[in-house]
């Protein structure tokens, strides 16, 4: 009775604002609830302590919530009691960025826990990191999206994708998660700076330099402190925006969608609505489904549901190991790729048609 307790206390809280806010949409957070919290708040793992030990605990704690059906859920990112290293401060806000909710926290009487607090080469770090999660909102927003018509986490154990693959279950690799449908992290404790991870299925594409490596294999791979072990799967789709300072800041018009080449078709729901009324409800919201088909040689983007407008006019593909592919077209246009940097190549086009739109190379 005590967790329904804590379950009906967000509930009561869920229902009586959204009475009050009149259209808008509620925020509630708890670490207290039962089956069914999902529905009423996001939920924290409750307090922990600055320890290594304390932070991949919050990955498995995290994935767990998730087989529960608990999306909407992260740690008190660089513990709550105690006080973090630099190092630790920096890997934890670096595993922050793939946490569903992420939040920086601490009891009142540790050291001061904001970024500049640590000097200026963590703040410099992190603020890179902290970026880097707000470029991913439309990836992440998406997600979310899909858990609640799914139920799938947003944060995956690997058993979810992967559940006739015994080496998801060993316990060297029970830390690493899918972070949505296409990006998989291995967290590794602050003072690593190599690790070893198991990349399952197909083929990977580390993120942060694209470097491609064979699935259904161990491999070690570096972890230096400002590049968490995070991964592209082969076929890949990944919507990005440019740089916001918070989430109602409006991006630049011009969406990046990275496409990471594979040999399997792949596709990924792209959602957008307002963030803040309840008018999704009635139809506001912008969905369309975004597919890879390698076979085809083709991107198709499907007509457009719902009535809400994108904040999205132009989009920016970015292709990845596409080999020497230097234009692709639409029905009535050819356009010629720009080579961006190492494997990458990037076009502009204008993106206002609600019609289905198919893209060949």
């Amino acid at each position: 009775m005590h967790n329904v307790y804590g379950l009906e206390m967000s509930r009561a809280t869920f229902e009586g604002t959204k009475a009050l806010l009149k259209g808008k949409r509620p925020f509630v957070l708890t670490r207290a609830g039962y089956a069914g919290i999902q529905r009423y708040s996001a939920v924290w793992t409750g307090d922990n302590d600055a320890t290594d030990e304390h932070m991949l605990l919050s990955a498995r704690m995290v994935t767990g919530l998730g087989l529960s059906g608990v999306s909407f859920t992260g740690p008190d990112v660089g513990g709550f009691m105690g006080n973090p290293s630099e190092q630790l401060f920096t890997r934890w806000m670096s595993l922050g960025v793939y946490a569903p909710f992420f939040r920086n926290h601490s009891a009142w009487d540790t050291k001061s826990k904001e970024p500049w607090s640590f000097g200026l080469n963590v703040e410099r770090m992190v603020k890179e990191m902290i970026a880097r999660r707000y470029r991913l909102l439309p990836y992440i927003y998406s997600a979310f999206y899909e858990s609640t018509r799914s139920g799938l986490p947003v944060a995956r154990s690997l058993a979810i994708p992967y559940t006739f693959d015994e080496k998801a279950y060993w316990y060297s690799y029970q830390n690493e998660y899918m972070f949505g449908d296409n990006l998989l992290v291995a967290p590794v404790s602050c003072n690593q700076q190599a690790a070893k991870v198991y990349l399952p299925g197909d083929g990977w594409y580390r993120l942060s330099s694209g470097e491609y490596y064979n699935g259904n294999a161990e491999v070690t791979v570096d972890a230096p402190l400002n590049d968490l072990p995070v991964f592209v799967k082969a076929s890949g789709i990944i919507p990005m925006q440019s740089d916001v300072q918070f989430t109602a800041q409006k991006p630049s018009p011009v969406m990046e969608l990275h496409i990471y080449n594979g040999v399997k078709p792949n596709s990924f729901t792209y959602y957008e609505d307002d963030g803040l009324t309840t008018q999704f409800e009635q139809g506001q919201y912008f969905r369309r489904t975004i597919t890879f088909d390698p076979g085809m040689k083709e991107v198709r983007f499907s007509k457009v549901d719902g009535s809400y407008v994108s904040k999205f006019t132009s989009i920016r593909f970015v292709l990845h190991s596409f080999g020497d592919l230097m234009t692709i077209y639409t029905g009535d246009k050819d356009y010629s790729l720009k080579l961006k940097s190492g494997t990458e190549r990037s076009v502009e086009m204008p993106f206002t048609s609600r019609d289905e739109i198919i893209i060949r190379y």
